[in-house]
């Protein structure tokens, strides 16, 4: 009313001026604030804004990264996410009140029980291994009530543990505290068939049955309830599980980006369960061995493939330092008789320890000692694996405090990776690939897809054949071949060395044999594969062609092109391993080339657009090349007469006939 006591031009222009200031402010508001978050629990971060490291670290901390290009990033809040932001020191008022600081929006209800619900109880149930036995122990009485009445825990057969102490502190009790204790073996269900003894439920620690299916369901069970487990490891106070002697190399530099995924493991004195994701060549040897030296209790370090398991031994002797003898291998043929065979580390397979048929002696009686044996740390590399049925047996073999997985690419197509959250523990930590590009600690990759259109012929029989000769025609179209020898002619002239990548092994060798270049695959003696690989590595100017085993097994540093002519359907995690082959940064060129040959209006284009979603979510761009420029002038590429394509399509026809007998 005020306002209005204005002759009415004076007035307008007041409430005018009042109305574009109050706009302007929250405009001026909004470009502050960076974040938007929104009801499916989805957060956009805007990167050109500013305190975009500090925002970005407290964003992976509590969420997932989803995209990551160069200037929005995408998130999703998920449960997972939020219990390893309460394994940090956050919780669930300072998770809102950050959030409210930075949103420029209000935060959703949805999103507000979200979190409160997910940060709640976590930290409060706690999963102890002490001589060989699993522990729950928690101070809220309520808490233990609800999971030991839980119909499906409650099945399970628990030993109660009392603590004749009037207290028991409001922290996980120390290992030394759990010798003090009184035991007597109970199943829970006869408790609960005695209503006249009052039990305080804050005065008792429960033992869960050595059954290591048991463990896994109590782990899955408990997730489900909202409660999951939190497993930290004391280890400055364990006597029990022998120490190691082992430091790292004054020489060694840890990189501010290990350093924050140490930080992320290690906290007040404790190591915390949980997956490491960092890209291939920023580092993940270096950061297990690093956590190895932190803890310096016995560890085991479990890998996927006998080679490397020789690169991490080679690695640990390497940037630590441990005596060579106290560090073994446990491969296949490998191992011998000796009594100072289990050493304070020891490196071995997944399928060593899950195997499941006949062994020799040996090999039984050492993998029995492994099995009983207590573990300070076990270090899961390419942890991706663990979730299939096979692998996961490994965690339920073996006792251990703490265990860290490492991996590149923390993707499944089977939808099972969601498992690895209750097996080993939340994403501790995930470093942005541009990033790191940008800081100099992996090549500058350009990414791109070429078009290669199939003959008439060649096309024709795609068309009425079924599976695998189709795939075996997409790999073998000639025209993609021709593309393939023009440029690995053009890199080879430059002084590059190429990996060339296929997984179907008839065009692998087809390929190499046309080209008269070396190839390896998994029938590949292992004297002719190291043979090949040394001379790959010792001359400029190499071409290797190499089957799936490449993908992760072998590790060729100074490798800066590949080639894809063959791959497994839509993996996105093989795309993402195979770019991994070149990003470490060489001396000569910080420039990597990634090329994936693709058969025009097949199946490949379906599957290739797929593979690239991982890669493009990290802020890699793909350039679509239907012509290369300059092919037409060179002479004698392969394939170029039309006899030739017609002896390669009669050549696969009758491989897949036979192919077909053989089965019949």
């Amino acid at each position: 009313n005020q306002l209005f006591q204005f002759p009415p031009p004076i007035g307008f222009f007041f409430f005018f001026f009042f109305l574009i200031f109050f706009q302007f402010n929250e405009m001026l508001r909004a470009r502050i604030k960076p974040i938007w978050v929104f009801p499916d629990g989805y957060i956009l971060f805007e990167t050109f804004t500013n305190l975009t490291e500090e925002i970005e670290d407290f964003l992976i901390t509590i969420s997932e990264p989803v995209v990551r290009t160069k200037l929005i990033h995408e998130y999703v809040l998920t449960p997972y996410a939020l219990y390893a932001a309460v394994t940090s020191g956050l919780n669930g008022e300072e998770i809102m009140r950050i959030l409210k600081k930075f949103s420029k929006n209000l935060l959703p209800k949805v999103v507000y029980k979200m979190i409160i619900i997910c940060t709640k109880l976590y930290g409060k149930l706690n999963l102890i291994l002490y001589r060989s036995s699993y522990f729950i122990y928690s101070p809220d009485s309520d808490l233990l009530k609800t999971i030991l009445n839980d119909p499906l825990i409650g099945e399970l057969t628990f030993s109660i543990i009392f603590d004749f102490k009037k207290n028991i502190n409001n922290s996980i009790p120390s290992l030394k505290k759990l010798s003090k204790l009184c035991t007597e073996n109970w199943n829970f269900s006869k408790i609960k068939t005695r209503p006249k003894r009052k039990l305080d439920f804050s005065r008792f620690i429960i033992s869960i049955d050595s059954n290591s299916k048991n463990i896994e369901e109590v782990r899955r069970r408990c997730v489900e309830l909202d409660c999951p487990l939190l497993e930290e490891y004391d280890f400055l106070n364990d006597s029990f599980v022998p120490d190691v002697k082992i430091e790292l190399y004054s020489i060694t530099q840890i990189r501010k980006y290990q350093e924050k995924a140490l930080a992320k493991m290690f906290n007040k004195g404790r190591a915390r369960s949980g997956v490491i994701v960092l890209p291939c060549g920023a580092g993940k040897t270096v950061v297990g061995i690093a956590s190895v030296t932190v803890i310096k209790k016995t560890s085991l370090i479990v890998c996927n493939s006998t080679v490397s398991v020789e690169q991490w031994k080679k690695q640990f002797l390497k940037w630590s330092n441990i005596n060579k003898n106290k560090i073994k291998s446990f491969i296949a043929g490998q191992f011998s008789v000796s009594s100072n065979f289990f050493a304070e580390i020891i490196v071995t397979t997944y399928s060593m320890i899950s195997f499941g048929g006949q062994r020799a002696r040996l090999s039984a009686s050492l993998l029995g000692e492994i099995k009983e044996r207590e573990w300070g740390l076990v270090i899961l590399d390419e942890v991706h694996v663990v979730p299939a049925n096979v692998f996961r047996k490994v965690l339920g073999a073996i006792k251990t405090h703490c265990k860290l997985g490492l991996t590149a690419t923390l993707l499944r197509e089977d939808r099972k990776v969601g498992d690895i959250g209750f097996l080993i523990g939340p994403k501790l930590y995930e470093a942005n690939w541009l990033d790191l590009e940008r800081s100099g600690f992996l090549a500058m990759a350009y990414c791109a897809e070429i078009c290669c259109q199939m003959p008439v012929d060649f096309y024709e029989r795609y068309l009425i054949e079924n599976g695998s000769t189709r795939q075996i025609l997409c790999a073998l179209n000639p025209n993609k071949a021709r593309v393939c020898d023009f440029l690995v002619r053009y890199h080879e002239k430059r002084g590059d060395r190429i990996l060339v990548f296929s997984d179907n092994v008839f065009a692998l060798r087809s390929y190499a044999t046309k080209m008269t270049r070396a190839f390896i695959y998994g029938a590949t003696g292992s004297l002719e594969r190291i043979k090949i690989l040394k001379n790959f590595q010792e001359k400029e100017g190499q071409t290797l062609f190499i089957s799936r085993i490449g993908d992760t097994s072998i590790d060729l540093p100074e490798a800066n092109v590949i080639l894809q002519i063959s791959s497994h359907y839509g993996s996105r995690r093989q795309e993402a391993q195979r770019l991994g082959r070149i990003l470490r940064p060489k001396f000569r060129s910080r420039k990597a080339f990634f090329y994936s040959l693709v058969s025009s209006h097949t199946e490949e284009m379906f599957y290739a657009t797929k593979r690239q979603q991982f890669l493009v979510s990290q802020g890699y761009d793909f350039k679509t090349i239907i012509k290369l420029k300059g092919m037409d002038k060179v002479e004698n590429l392969v394939f170029g007469t039309d006899e030739e394509k017609i002896e390669l399509l009669t050549q696969i026809l009758s491989s897949q006939n036979s192919h077909l007998k053989n089965l019949g």
